[in-house]
């Protein structure tokens, strides 16, 4: 009987006033779906805002921080992802202001409009309501894509969208390309809250893509109720073959009751206007106190939005449509059936042996510190040459294990922090050195006050090295669980060694947004030396993890200078470490830890660099497995939780390590981890092997817009001429 008072309770979510059953720990996006809801979503984990809606009753527990991507209005208005939220009680929702509808309708025509772009017209059987602004999914045979209503709403029932073809889509290339005219589909909607909300501010709207469709529906319908707000147009597009809709813009601008600018970006080819990237020209044309609306890939909307902020704008007066496709979360090659055996499970053990065994090194002394390290580089580095590729993908039934794993880590790297700062303290921290003396008869004081400075060089190598491998590896899978409160925690206090706990904000909010582009710390330009990269990187790593947690707290109405700065916060962990270390071994032993923690850190920047070092990606382009240098070698993928399947992780960051595939067709490293590493701390050596690995990526893996951004950075690197030599190799 106490064990049926004690279980969890379903509760239920009245989503439109329709009753939903929500089972224990489920979401309200599951438990939607489960019980056949037409629920908008797409990536199911944060990421793309799809699933917003308003909670009008009870309470949610959010298993992220949605203030990452929520505005402050939508905050205000009770917003929630339903994806992210599990009810703590009964709730009541409430999907889209206006009701959704699924109507039938047919092709009436597709006009091409770029290479890749097409406009498509529907005659709806009946007329559907909707915002200008808004985005309806499209139904055609058994595929489902949603996309922006390009035009106002009209009596008769036509509608119109705007469609770029994205490589590999299941829709969007049939809807661009094939001949569809006459044949039916549905129309399902409206969703989402971008339209134009009153006001008499100024107006900015930035259009990337096919973004341009929402924003043009939203400017003809304030043209005709004779909006007469200062407008302002930016429209970034590659070539100036990418633009259209002009002739309508043109007809917008004839209409419009006050002042209109339209400016056309590009950024490439020949061209007399406005060149580079679109949110570089916002503060010049920035009216003050203006409302801004944005619409376009994630990239873009993201550094729109960054920019409005530097100029003071306010969070509330940013509206923002981000277009994400399915590509976003990239689907997973086929399981294998096969369950995951008792070795599977030991196998991750050896991060854990390998940790045990530095600890050991560093408090026996002497000889046995170099020996250690020696002992570790050669585990790696034949070990990854010797052992050949694990490509296998056995399906875990007992996730918990692999998760205590991750968080025996902690007390793993505080005894090899204790142990380093033990070695060169003047005293006996807490009698440690005694008690294990008498334990073992090993003399550790005696070996501890023999050991030369040479093998404490191999110290600091070595507890640096166990700093940047049992800290921020485990780390790293743990702060991407931002659902887990447990593992957050865990998370940070790893990366609080490493001086690094802001890393839990920028590689999770602002490196898996902006990968292989230039306006990621963390990517590598052809050419940077890795010594330059670690200090760049650093600097603009914490620069970026404070602007996205300044934002954050603004939205939430906090202050950025309180305990609810997580920057702060990881700040003030790192320094309680040092303060422990001077506590323990005096100023020697906490300079000895300083100096292993930024070794730590500068390991963590260099493991970055040969992961995206020379990578460019389309801003407009989600992030694909290409875009990350991969490796499967045997000894590293044990012994770092799977980490070497970094290009799987890229394309879906909330995968839990154990589940990452091998991507054998994936951009590969030089060979293992640590080998990398090694080579990457030799410049000339770095450059000499990676050079034509980088020009085979354009030719293998970049599609045509980013072989002209590769183009480019190669004529800024000299890469040019080696390009040139390969071919004619």
């Amino acid at each position: 009987m106490a064990s049926l008072l004690s279980r969890p309770r379903t509760t239920t979510a009245r989503i439109n006033a329709l009753p939903v059953l929500v089972e224990p720990r489920e979401t309200v996006l599951q438990a939607a779906l489960r019980a056949g809801v037409d629920f908008p979503n797409s990536c199911r984990v944060g990421g793309c805002g799809a699933c917003k809606c308003r909670l009008v009753e009870g309470s949610v527990r959010e298993l992220t921080e949605t203030a990452y991507l929520l505005s402050e209005e939508e905050i205000a208005a009770g917003t929630i992802l339903a994806c992210q939220s599990v009810p703590r009680g009964d709730v009541r929702i409430e999907l889209d202001a206006t009701a959704r509808r699924r109507v039938a309708g047919r092709v009436l025509s597709q006009e091409r409009l770029t290479h890749d772009t097409a406009r498509l017209r529907v005659q709806l059987d009946e007329a559907l309501d909707y915002k200008s602004g808004q985005f309806a999914t499209l139904h055609l045979d058994g595929v489902s894509r949603s996309y922006s209503f390009a035009t106002p709403p009209r009596g008769d029932g036509e509608v119109s969208f705007i469609v770029r073809r994205v490589p590999g889509g299941a829709l969007s290339p049939r809807l661009v390309d094939e001949d569809l005219t006459g044949r039916a589909l549905e129309v399902e909607g409206p969703s989402g809250d971008f339209w134009l909300r009153p006001s008499d501010a100024p107006m900015l709207l930035v259009a990337g893509g096919s973004g341009l469709a929402p924003i043009l529906a939203l400017l003809r319908e304030a043209a005709d109720a004779g909006v007469s707000r200062p407008a302002t147009l930016l429209f970034g597009a590659r070539t100036e073959d990418d633009l259209y809709a002009l002739d309508e813009i043109d007809e917008i601008a004839r209409r419009w009751k006050g002042a209109f600018r339209f400016v056309p970006v590009l950024s490439e080819g020949a061209w007399e206007g406005a060149r580079g990237l679109v949110t570089a020209h916002i503060p010049a044309l920035l009216d003050e106190g203006a409302h801004a609306y944005l619409c376009g890939p994630p990239a873009m909307v993201d550094a729109a939005a960054q920019t409005l902020a530097a100029q003071g704008i306010s969070p509330a007066h940013v509206h923002a449509d981000r277009f994400t496709t399915q590509a976003d979360v990239a689907p997973s090659p086929a399981r294998q059936d096969r369950p995951a055996g008792a070795l599977h499970y030991l196998k991750f053990f050896m991060f854990h042996g390998v940790g045990l065994l530095s600890a050991v090194a560093l408090l026996i002394g002497g000889r046995f510190v170099t020996g250690g390290l020696l002992a570790v580089l050669a585990l790696y580095m034949v070990g990854d040459a010797v052992c050949g590729d694990d490509t296998s993908t056995p399906v875990y039934r007992r996730p918990g294990i692999l998760t205590a794993q991750l968080w025996m880590a902690l007390p793993l790297l505080a005894l090899i922090a204790f142990s380093a700062v033990w070695s060169v303290s003047a005293g006996d921290p807490l009698g440690f050195g005694a008690w294990l003396t008498g334990i073992t008869g090993y003399d550790l004081l005696a070996a501890r006050e023999a050991t030369a400075f040479g093998h404490h060089v191999s110290g600091w190598i070595l507890t640096g090295l166990m700093i940047g491998m049992v800290g921020t590896i485990p780390a790293h899978e743990l702060t991407h669980r931002t659902w887990d409160p447990v593992s957050m925690l865990l998370g940070r206090w790893l990366l609080a060694f490493s001086f690094d706990a802001s890393f839990a904000v920028e590689h999770v909010y602002g490196h898996h947004r902006y990968v292989s582009t230039e306006e990621d710390p963390a990517t590598a330009p052809r050419g940077r030396n890795v010594y330059a990269h670690v200090v760049i990187s650093t600097v603009r790593g914490n620069v970026s993890a404070w602007r996205i947690e300044r934002a954050r707290l603004a939205k939430r109405g906090l202050s950025t200078l309180s305990i609810h700065n997580a920057v702060l916060r990881g700040y003030a962990m790192s320094a309680a470490l040092v303060a422990l270390a001077y506590a323990l071994g005096g100023a020697v032993g906490a300079g000895f830890f300083i100096a292993c923690a930024l070794w730590g850190k500068a390991l963590l920047e260099i493991v970055n660099y040969m992961e995206h070092y020379g990578m460019v990606r389309d801003p407009a382009t989600p992030v694909q497995p290409r875009h990350s240098w991969n490796t499967n070698r045997r000894i590293s993928s044990w012994s770092m939780f799977n980490l070497t399947r970094h290009s799987h992780h890229h394309a879906q960051g909330e995968v839990a390590y154990q589940d990452l595939r091998p991507y054998e067709d994936a951009p590969m490293m030089i060979n293992g981890y640590l080998t990398t590493l090694v080579v990457a701390m030799i410049p000339p050596l770095w450059h000499h092997l990676m050079t034509p690995k980088v020009l085979a990526w354009d030719r293998d893996y970049a599609t045509e817009p980013e072989r002209r951004l590769a183009a480019r950075a190669n004529a800024r690197t000299g890469f040019a001429r080696a390009s040139r030599l390969s071919a004619t190799a």
